[in-house]
């Protein structure tokens, strides 16, 4: 210790005294924040001192919590499975397991006189609708009318004194604004009390690629919240900071079971505010289909045709004897307008040929063989099988992307060429697929004990099974895959 303080004092002997002196200032100057005052506790930092400021926010999210808490309810389905077993032993026929699964949900007030929004996958195949209100009363509920192309539908109960929230204007939602969820996660609020969740509007206008394939529904324009969303948040609001309904909670996008901080919402625009309506007044929605299917150009085509990046889409298939097909639309050509609307992307046009009037003939410019060229299509009503059809080559079922068998395929897995059945491409982490242990390369051969020949055939046979679906996959087996 000794020579330590003779060290630090030599130090200080060798210092001027002006210069220790302003050194000394100084240090008590960095210190004196952290100095005690009167009771002991250290002094209040300005810079922090916002406690009116934060209370106020803090007040301002219970006030939206409590105002728009009676306009949302939960939704408890009964959903009835019947699985298909293949024949087994002696059994003449094939088994059938028949059971019931309680999927929870959520939906916003949206009149008076007991209307309740919700997602149309929400109450898909449902045998049963339990509405649960604020006030805990429960009362069954029935379809009033549901879109799966937009996802959205209406429920009716008999409650007629609801609180029916207030639309936000769509134009006015912007990137960075208060974003609150109230909902039904995980069931926790089938006695009425529902959740809250607050985070930020990350983004706006994503696009959700294989989410909708199956049942073919749109999502391109959605809106990413960092609110918290889980399972039985499908289908509740999303409110601003001023109670005001801004989209409907669709999905979540993560690797796990449960929110990862990534949520989507289906925002609530004029025109789908007019689907709602139409929905209300009992008009099936119409969509229009063209019958082609389209890819974003690759840099060579883009360069041939003269466009820039995120412009035109190039056609990958065509229908046969549809209505591309009758204004002679060929495969490679790459579409630059739809109508007076320059095309962005594939969803960029499927929105534009959705929301064409059925019945109508549309202008499509277009380029091939170097030059542009004009076709007058006639607009069909969109149909999903006709749809499911087209998308021919892959399909994504419960997390698996399905492809038919290929001479390549076939000789990577040592297949013969008599072997029928659709090849595992790609299987969605945490979805059914996965948790069936199903692997890319795996050869699903029968779908509930019926041979399959392609994806065609394997798509008919999957279209109406709501519940667990028996595939017999080459060298694996059965293998049950749940919904």
């Amino acid at each position: 210790m000794a020579a330590l303080s003779r060290t630090s004092f030599s130090f200080v002997g060798r210092v001027p005294i002006w210069l220790f002196a302003v050194l000394f200032f100084f240090v008590l100057l960095f210190l004196a924040p952290t100095a005690s005052v009167g009771d002991g506790r250290p002094a209040p930092d300005a810079e922090f001192e916002q406690p009116a400021d934060l209370a106020a926010l803090e007040r301002a999210f219970q006030r939206v919590a409590n105002h728009v808490a009676p306009s949302v309810v939960g939704i408890r389905v009964q959903r009835r499975y019947v699985a298909t077993l293949p024949e087994g032993g002696d059994d003449a026929d094939p088994r059938r397991l028949e059971q019931f699964v309680t999927v929870n949900g959520s939906g916003t007030i949206i009149r008076a006189d007991g209307l309740i929004l919700t997602n149309e996958h929400v109450i898909q195949s449902a045998g049963e609708i339990v509405v649960v209100f604020h006030d805990g009363r429960s009362l069954p509920a029935s379809v009033l009318a549901s879109d799966p192309r937009s996802d959205l539908a209406i429920l009716q109960t008999s409650r007629r004194d609801l609180p029916p929230v207030r639309y936000a204007d769509s134009q006015s939602v912007r990137r960075g604004q208060w974003s609150i969820v109230v909902g039904n996660p995980f069931g926790l609020g089938n006695d009425g009390t529902l959740s809250v969740s607050v985070g930020v509007i990350a983004n706006l206008g994503r696009r959700l690629p294989g989410l909708g394939e199956v049942d073919d529904r749109l999502y391109t324009d959605m809106i990413q919240t960092t609110a918290a969303i889980n399972p039985g948040n499908s289908g509740g609001p999303l409110f601003n900071i001023r109670g005001e309904l801004v989209g409907v909670i669709t999905a979540m996008h993560t690797r796990a079971a449960a929110d990862e901080g990534v949520g989507f919402a289906i925002p609530l625009s004029a025109a789908r505010r007019r689907t709602i309506a139409q929905l209300i007044e009992g008009h099936s929605i119409q969509y229009g289909y063209i019958g082609v299917i389209v890819r974003s150009p690759v840099d060579d085509e883009r360069a041939r045709a003269g466009i820039e990046g995120g412009t035109g889409v190039t056609v990958q298939r065509v229908e046969p004897a549809g209505p591309a097909a009758d204004e002679d639309l060929r495969a490679g050509d790459v579409i630059l307008r739809f109508d007076e609307h320059e095309v962005r992307s594939p969803s960029h046009l499927a929105e534009l040929v959705g929301g064409a009037t059925v019945g109508e003939r549309v202008v499509i410019r277009l380029w091939r063989d170097g030059r542009r060229q004009t076709a007058n299509v006639l607009v069909e009503r969109r149909n999903v099988s006709r749809v499911s059809w087209m998308r021919g080559e892959a399909i994504l079922w419960r997390g698996l992307r399905l492809a038919n068998l290929t001479g390549q395929s076939r000789d990577r897995m040592n297949v013969d060429r008599t072997a029928t059945g659709v090849v595992v491409i790609d299987v969605i982490k945490n979805s059914s697929g996965e948790r069936t242990k199903l692997k890319i390369g795996d050869l699903i051969e029968k779908v509930g004990g019926v041979p399959i020949g392609d994806v065609a055939e394997f798509r008919r046979r999957v279209h109406s099974e709501s519940g667990a679906v028996a595939l017999s996959i080459r060298d694996k087996g059965v293998r049950l895959v749940p919904p």
